[in-house]
């Protein structure tokens, strides 16, 4: 025979139902709606990346240079030189700049994995010629008032690629003046030149082996629905 709850404790339990209930209709609508935005607002938020992605092309590689469609003309790759360590499988982005389909320039992402507050995600161009068409900082987390000079708009440090070779893999122009290399330190902060210039280097060494077989690469832009796969957000994070 079931057992009767005592007035009081039926009206607690039914209140208690009644109050489930209403939490899990709130909590469905609510979810419907983040559902909705995200949809309506997704196409958006693609351009809004697609069209920051162009803009950091841009500044590192000349537009009156190329006349392709250079986020939709890219190639994956993977390589320790590019930041990859033995168990980050992370899968770099190359995009390909051609004038009437001859290519000029070739921009590859790449992590230097030893900033002072962890990984510096870089965008880098290199001209078939292997010097530097430019270079720019897509991501960090170095410290504001030292690290972050290697934001442009935080000083024009990051500019001093421009136009440099690297003559071979013992270059030893390749570092800081303290080091006495070619490219200049922030006052009190060494360790965070120090690693972007070491991912430069290795970047341009993978270039200088692969830049013929990356060309022979499938184009992943045009693969997957055919829409452009954008590199690292072009953002900084202090």
């Amino acid at each position: 025979m079931a057992t009767k709850l005592p007035k009081d404790n039926t009206s607690v339990y039914s209140a208690v139902q009644k109050n489930s209930k209403i939490l899990a209709i709130f909590a469905i609508v609510c979810t419907a709606i983040v559902g909705l935005v995200n949809e309506l607002t997704a196409d958006k938020i693609k351009a809004q990346e697609q069209l920051q992605l162009l803009n950091t092309l841009h500044s590192i590689i000349e537009p009156n240079r190329y006349n392709n469609d250079i986020t939709q003309d890219c190639v994956s790759l993977s390589s320790a030189l590019l930041g990859n360590s033995t168990t980050d499988q992370k899968v770099q982005t190359a995009y390909i700049a051609r004038q009437d389909k001859q290519v000029v320039a070739i921009a590859m992402t790449s992590t230097a994995p030893d900033g002072y507050n962890g990984n510096i995600e870089l965008i880098i161009a290199i001209n078939m010629d292997n010097s530097v068409s430019g270079v720019r900082v897509l991501k960090h987390q170095e410290t504001p008032g030292l690290g972050d000079k290697i934001e442009l708009r935080k000083s024009n440090w990051i500019e001093s690629f421009t136009g440099k070779k690297l003559l071979s893999e013992k270059d030893n122009r390749w570092a800081v003046t303290k080091d006495n290399g070619m490219f200049d330190q922030f006052t009190g902060a060494t360790i965070t030149p120090r690693a972007i210039i070491k991912a430069v280097k290795k970047t341009l060494l993978y270039f200088k082996d692969n830049k013929h077989t990356l060309l022979t690469r499938p184009n992943i832009c045009l693969n997957e629905n055919n829409r452009a796969q954008p590199a690292s957000e072009a953002h900084n994070e202090h």
